[in-house]
């Protein structure tokens, strides 16, 4: 064999190990941000989170609301007139009489007045608080959702970016190679050992290679623009997982995994309350048949300066005074059967949450199943791709070697270092499947924290 082929031989051989090293890292070197600090800088930033949290707090108002419905009502008024009266006398015995004559009346009146109602018994606004404790319930569950759903899409964003990064180096690795083997064939051709189809094929590898990179690359950019409408900053470098990090399979039953969604699935406590709002809604409408009683106490006050029937000889008009105590019983007899009406229609809404719970119940334990299995088969798929992976690499060397000694061209060459990449390429996306579907079975079970990110950001490194 001449020296250049093998000068080229070994030159291939080094940068191929090189590019799988640098595949398996992720070109993870100088990185410094990590999945917890994405997720903190996604807390103070993003208006989905920012929206329920605003909800959540002017829900809380409505328990204000409920307890001043047993509180007293208190009104005031206060009323100054300014009169201008004018009077045509008919009859000759008024018109006579001096104190009885007058026919323009010009004078103020005042009065001034306050009622206080007190509730004695209303079976419909101890409803009505009863329902707004459910709906604050409600409400605070719904934030907690939207905190987790956070945690999920931090965690998505951030391993599709690792993925798409993963992929560009993976295809510039590729490109390497694929160069070097062009190399390789173009000095082979030279020398007469091969004809120009197998550099033509090396040729067409690389032009399809660069096109894949373009759009490669532009996923990348996609998704680190996700991070910054997630987190309002673009990153800079983020961690990638640790290549020699081992993951260890799932060993609990899929039984217990259920049983904990039954309990902690947010999406069922939050149909609870909906099924407890109904239920309330039911007897609200249904007080529209009950009497109310209200305690009233009222004062008023009252000046005329003048007027009839005195006429401009009266200086100091006339007072009044008005003091009542009392109680209001209202009792409501017939509504022409709406009453009757919005109660069963609020009956049927009842049944039809109730089977939405059901429905959702069943949804909630598939959900759970589907990602428990999930793990499971990432788990498998880990070890079958490292096994994969150590296979084509071998592949790889033995074909190079083969192509060296004539027994096989550059296209079979070219067929092995694609698989060998597709199996790295696997195998960083099963470890990245495997993480988000630790998430997913958390999330559907209802339990996922801050935490289980702290737990997967120990997989990161800056390699």
């Amino acid at each position: 064999m001449n020296t250049r082929l093998q000068w080229h031989m070994k030159k291939a051989t080094v940068v191929l190990l090189v590019t799988c090293m640098l595949a398996f890292s992720s070109h993870t070197y100088a990185q410094e941000t990590d999945l917890i600090a994405i997720y903190e800088k996604a807390l103070a930033h993003d208006a989905l989170l920012a929206s329920i949290r605003f909800e959540n707090e002017a829900t809380q108002e409505l328990i204000s609301q409920g307890r001043s419905l047993f509180l007293p009502n208190i009104t005031a008024t206060l009323d100054y007139d300014d009169n201008n009266n004018e009077r045509k006398i008919l009859t000759p015995s008024i018109s006579s009489n001096v104190l009885l004559s007058g026919n323009q009346a010009k004078y103020h009146s005042y009065d001034y007045g306050i009622t206080i109602t007190q509730p004695l018994f209303n079976y419909g606004a101890f409803q009505q608080y009863k329902q707004i404790l459910s709906q604050t319930s409600l409400s605070e569950k719904k934030l907690l959702q939207a905190q987790q759903d956070l945690i999920y899409r931090v965690a998505l964003i951030y391993f599709e970016t690792l993925m798409a990064r993963d992929e560009v180096g993976l295809l510039q690795a590729q490109k390497a190679s694929i160069n070097e083997q062009l190399i390789e064939s173009e000095a082979r051709y030279d020398v007469g050992l091969i004809s120009i189809t197998d550099v033509n094929e090396s040729k067409t590898k690389a032009a399809m290679i660069d096109a894949q990179i373009i759009a490669a690359i532009q996923r990348l950019k996609i998704k680190n623009r996700q991070i910054e409408s997630l987190t309002g900053e673009l990153p800079d470098k983020i961690k990638g997982i640790n290549s020699r990090v081992s993951f260890v399979a799932v060993t609990d039953m899929m039984e217990d995994w259920i049983s904990l969604a039954i309990e902690n699935n947010l999406e069922l406590k939050i149909i609870e309350d909906e099924i407890k709002i109904a239920d309330t809604e039911i007897d609200v409408r249904r007080s529209n048949h009950y009497p109310t009683i209200d305690a009233t106490a009222s004062r008023s006050r009252n000046w005329d300066k003048g007027g009839y029937p005195y006429g401009a000889l009266a200086n100091e008009g006339v007072r009044s005074f008005s003091d009542v105590l009392g109680v209001t019983i209202n009792i409501p007899i017939f509504s022409g059967g709406y009453t009757s009406s919005r109660v069963r229609e609020a009956q049927k809404l009842k049944l039809k949450t109730a089977e939405d719970a059901e429905y959702l119940k069943r949804q909630v334990e598939l959900k759970v199943r589907e990602h428990y299995l999930n793990l499971q088969a990432n788990f498998a798929e880990i070890e079958a791709y490292q096994q994969a992976l150590n296979s084509a690499t071998l592949q790889v060397e033995s074909t190079q070697l083969a192509f060296q000694e004539g027994l096989r061209n550059s296209v079979e060459v070219l067929i092995s270092q694609q698989i060998l990449f597709n199996a790295q390429r696997d195998l960083l996306k099963s470890r990245y499947n495997y993480l988000m579907n630790i998430i997913n079975l958390k999330l559907s079970v209802g339990i996922l924290a801050q935490q289980d990110l702290e737990e997967i950001n120990r997989y990161l490194s800056s390699e």
